[in-house]
C-alpha cells in the first residue's frame, strides 16, 4: 500500500494546485485552504476549526442512480451526508443523527466537504477578527434533512472554536435501516 500523504498535486502548468490527503473523501487539500490556514497562522499564530461533532461525506460521491432517487424522493440534489455523530456532542444534542443530510450552514448550501472547510476557516477567521479567543462557543445555523422522519429542519448548533484535534466518539442510539432514506 502506497501512503502519499502531503504530496504536490500539479496542473499542467506545473502550479501547485493542493496537496494529497488520503485521511479525507477529497483525497486532496486544495492551495485555497492551504492559502488561508497559512494567513491565519500569520495573523493569529494558530489553526483553529470548528468542532461540530460529527464527520461527513458528499452526496456528489454517491452512485448517479442513488442522487436521482434522492433527488426525485426527497428534493436534495447535494448536502453532506452525515457518517457519524459523535456521542455527547452538542450535535448528537440537536437531534442529528447519522444519515441525516446537512443541506446549509449559516444559510450558505453545502455540497463538498473541501466546502465546508473553506466555510469553517472564514467563520473562525471572523470570530477571531472579532477578538474572540480559541475555545469559546460559536452558534452555526444547520439546516437538516432528517433521514428517518423525512423532514427538515433549521437548528442551532454550538460549536467550540478550537486547535486542537477532533475525536469523534461512536455513539450508541440505534439507527433502524428500514426506516432511514435509502441512500445506496
Amino acid at each position: 500500500m502506497l501512503h502519499d500523504d502531503g504530496g504536490p498535486i500539479i496542473d499542467l502548468e506545473g502550479k501547485v494546485v493542493g496537496l494529497v490527503n488520503n485521511q479525507i473523501n477529497e483525497t486532496f487539500v486544495p492551495s485555497s485552504i492551504l492559502h488561508k490556514c497559512f494567513d491565519f497562522w500569520r495573523r493569529f499564530n494558530c489553526m483553529p476549526r470548528l468542532h461540530l461533532g460529527m464527520t461527513f461525506t458528499s452526496i456528489k460521491h454517491l452512485d448517479p442512480s442513488c442522487i436521482e432517487r434522492m433527488t426525485r424522493n426527497h428534493n436534495i440534489e447535494s448536502g453532506l451526508i452525515v457518517e457519524q455523530v459523535s456521542k455527547g456532542s452538542n450535535a448528537e444534542k440537536i437531534g442529528i443523527r447519522e444519515g441525516d443530510v446537512i443541506e446549509s450552514f449559516n444559510g450558505k448550501y453545502i455540497s463538498t466537504t473541501i466546502e465546508l472547510e473553506q466555510m469553517l476557516i472564514d467563520i473562525c477567521w471572523d470570530h477571531f477578527d472579532q477578538g474572540k479567543e480559541l475555545y469559546a462557543e460559536k452558534d452555526v445555523s444547520v439546516k437538516i434533512f432528517d433521514a428517518i422522519k423525512h423532514r427538515r429542519r433549521t437548528r442551532n448548533l454550538t460549536a467550540i472554536v478550537s486547535d486542537l484535534g477532533e475525536d469523534i466518539v461512536e455513539g450508541t442510539y440505534p439507527i433502524m435501516r428500514k426506516e432511514a432514506m435509502p441512500v445506496s
